[in-house]
């Protein structure tokens, strides 16, 4: 065999295998032009084989005429091919250049027109000088065409960018060098006899192609071809086992029958089975790491979200899980998902996430409803950069303006992917994917394994909404259930207007009869008992008279406390703010405390810490200020059975407009669960009561209504239980404010229920 049968032979395979590959694919025009290429370098590959082994001038001049159906269609269909890939539409240029190729395949059939004289060169026959007078054009047309499609690719590589730009350039070098060795095949034909050496160019751009296709995703074919490369691996080790078994029988066992083949057989069998599973194994590891990474992990991912779905029942965290996804795994700089409001006339959108697009620039492209007929019509992906085509593809007007725009607004709002949300046959939402960080384009198998999860993710957001829609109807099932069984318990109609209110003074009644029955019931009966005694000579007179005297002032405070809170309730109280030196108040109340029975039998000590500032003049009225004070001492002292009690000042507020005073204690302390309820009517913690039983609980609840009336605010803070409290609250500086002003504010504020 000759070195222009063995290029033409190696040509002629290569070119059949990416020529089978693409019809495999076959998922777009640009898969099929790139096949019927391959085939016409195929018919001369094959056909320059068979002219170098023949010495037959007939059989020669025929298989020459087969060669050049080759030869005619490579320039034409190149030139389809790269405005394809490119995509350029010039459909006048390329309809011209098919109809050039007719022709010259015409002549080609014709004798004379295309091939005169045959001569015997090279130790093979080679058509002579001068060929017919439509080779010529043709050898123009040939050299024309490929030059001017290598410009268009040289010119698109210098405006692409990311994986396009490696793409046009392994492409472009591939094509180069195996041109311009094919090339000089036609140098003998005009009488310049050189050996065609460079032939065997022609036989790179497969292995430059394939490698394109392989590493940077050429054409989207990377299933398929990992698939072949898997299948050529496997078949290659069976091969190479075979001969090798073969030549072991035949060498050392005396053949496949003997009784040493029957025996070995035994052995070389199941090593056989491990070591085709082991080598599909690693095949299947190479070719994921060096030439499918991410289309293996994209593939792994998606099919892993497109199971989870299952799982899920909740929208947003099927949203969630959806966009998040999406968006890590394929790298991207926007994903977002927009839902169809159901039973909504026209169709109306709203959004369920978004990352990293403007929500208002998502609502502005599904507002065009040439998007929504399109993927409820299509079911399938709409990709940005393809609207061009399809608009130029359009048969009406109407539908290549609709392309036009959809192609503005999806690249206003850098959009570059639209992927339907299907139930059934119906578009329940939207997927809107942006461009990748890298820079690549989405690939064939991106949008089938995007355009697969899509589906799942309609079914599992449908299934979800349903989901809402059976919770909803239950919850207004059962409030329609609990309406009707309140109303059958209601034997009167007005007693639905009242019930509210009865409970409340049932719950009011029952907190003042349990207050007043231990406040007043138990004071009485003690002063009953010493009345008694004394009435009856048992007990000394002044003994007797001063525990009656005690118990009137345990009444006439209880009393008061029960009045105060009852103008407090209901707004009868007219707080009377004025200019109060709220220092002098309270250096007047600390010596008065510490005359007390409990604080002197305790031994506390009382404190005024006195601050760095000079206290200035609050707000309020005196009269309350000094009645609410004064409470949280006799608390501080009640609750403190061993330490002392501190009083500190602190100024507060954005702009120091107010004066806050702590009352801190080393007693008792609060617990948490009495945290909540402290300043609230009749409650007192369980500590209190152990502490001090005859206490009202209605004094913080005082507290809290004068200094909210006077603008300021209360609060306690402690660690717990023994540890101890400080209560805080807040007055507003005085700035010149006025009575009439403030009086009004108060009111606004202090709405409350009647006692």
């Amino acid at each position: 065999m000759n070195l222009f049968a063995l290029s033409g032979l190696l040509a002629g395979i290569t070119s059949s295998v990416m020529a089978v590959l693409m019809f495999v694919k076959g998922k777009n025009r640009l898969h099929y032009i790139w096949g019927i290429f391959c085939i016409s370098v195929a018919f001369w590959g094959f056909g320059g084989y068979k002219i170098a082994t023949t010495h037959d001038i007939a059989e020669a001049d025929f298989w020459w005429r087969f060669t050049h159906i080759g030869i005619i269609f490579i320039p034409v269909l190149f030139t389809h091919f790269i405005y394809r890939f490119l995509k350029i539409s010039n459909k006048w240029l390329i309809g011209s250049v098919y109809a050039a190729g007719f022709i010259f395949l015409a002549a080609n059939f014709i004798n004379g027109l295309f091939i005169a004289n045959m001569r015997w060169v090279f130790g093979q026959f080679y058509y002579d000088s001068p060929p017919g007078p439509f080779y010529i054009p043709f050898t123009a047309m040939f050299f024309g065409l490929v030059i001017f499609s290598h410009f268009k690719l040289w010119w698109a590589y210098r405006t692409a960018n990311g994986i396009a730009k490696t793409q046009i350039k392994y492409f472009f070098i591939g094509m180069g060098v195996s041109f311009a060795g094919g090339s000089l095949s036609f140098l003998p034909v005009y009488k310049i006899d050189l050996y065609p050496f460079f032939n065997l160019a022609v036989f790179l751009y497969p292995i430059i192609v394939g490698y394109t296709i392989l590493k940077y995703r050429l054409m989207d074919i990377r299933v398929v071809a990992r698939r072949i490369f898997l299948y050529f691996g496997v078949a290659a080790f069976a091969y190479g086992i075979f001969y090798l078994v073969a030549w072991i029988y035949s060498r050392f066992l005396g053949g496949i029958f003997s009784t040493a083949g029957y025996l070995a057989g035994l052995i070389i069998a199941p090593l056989f089975v491990l070591g085709f599973f082991a080598t599909n194994k690693w095949l299947q590891k190479v070719a994921n790491r060096y030439f499918f990474a991410s289309l293996y992990n994209y593939q792994e991912t998606i099919t892993k979200l497109t199971d989870e779905l299952n799982h899920y029942i909740d929208l947003k965290k099927i949203v969630n899980l959806i966009v998040d996804t999406i968006q890590k795994t394929m790298q991207l700089e926007r994903a977002g998902v927009l839902l169809i409001e159901p039973n909504t006339a026209p169709t109306r959108y709203q959004i369920a996430k978004v990352i990293g697009f403007n929500e208002q620039n998502g609502i502005s492209l599904v507002q065009d409803s040439a998007l929504t007929k399109q993927l409820q019509k299509s079911q399938h992906p709409l990709v940005r950069d393809e609207l061009i085509l399809l608009s130029n593809d359009a048969k009406t007007k109407k539908n290549r303006e609709n392309f036009k725009r959809l192609h503005d607004n999806m690249e206003h709002i850098e959009a570059s992917l639209c992927l339907p949300l299907m139930s059934g046959a119906k578009l329940i939402g939207i997927i809107v994917l942006g461009g990748k960080n890298s820079g690549d384009a989405y690939t064939a198998e991106d949008l089938e394994l995007l355009n697969t999860l899509s589906k799942q993710a309609g079914i599992a957001i449908e299934n979800a909404r349903l989901y809402r829609t059976v919770q909803d109807f239950t919850k207004t099932l059962q409030q329609k259930v609990d309406e009707k069984t309140k109303d059958l318990r209601q034997t009167n109609a007005e007693l639905t207007e009242k019930n509210q209110l009865n409970q409340e003074l049932l719950a009011m009644k029952s907190d003042f009869l349990r207050v007043v029955n231990h406040q007043l019931n138990t004071p009485l009966s003690i002063m009953n008992g010493y009345f008694a005694m004394v009435q009856e000579g048992g007990f000394d007179f002044q003994k007797g008279n001063s525990s009656i005297k005690d118990g009137l002032e345990r009444l006439n405070s209880t009393v008061a406390d029960f009045w105060t809170a009852y103008e407090l309730e209901g707004e009868r109280m007219r707080l009377t703010p004025a200019e109060t030196d709220i220092a002098s108040i309270i250096e007047w109340l600390v010596p008065e405390k510490r005359q007390m029975k409990l604080a002197r039998e305790r031994k506390l000590s009382i404190e005024i810490k006195k601050p760095a500032f000079k206290i200035p003049i609050v707000w309020c009225e005196a009269k309350q200020i000094t009645h609410a004070t004064s409470s949280l001492l006799d608390n501080a002292v009640y609750y403190t059975e061993k330490g002392g009690v501190a009083v500190s000042y602190k100024l507060t507020g954005e702009n120091r407009e107010f004066l806050q005073i702590n009352i801190k204690d080393t007693g008792a302390g609060i617990a948490k669960e009495d945290k909540e309820k402290l300043f609230q009517k009749f409650s007192r913690g369980q500590h209190a009561t152990n502490l001090r039983p005859d206490g009202s609980g209605l004094g913080l609840y005082i507290a809290k209504k004068i200094i909210n009336g006077t603008g300021g605010k209360i609060w306690v803070e402690s660690y717990g239980a023994g540890k101890g409290s400080t209560f805080s609250f807040t007055i507003p500086i005085y700035k010149n404010q006025q009575p009439e002003n403030t009086e009004n504010r108060i009111s606004r504020q202090n709405k409350i229920e009647i006692f």
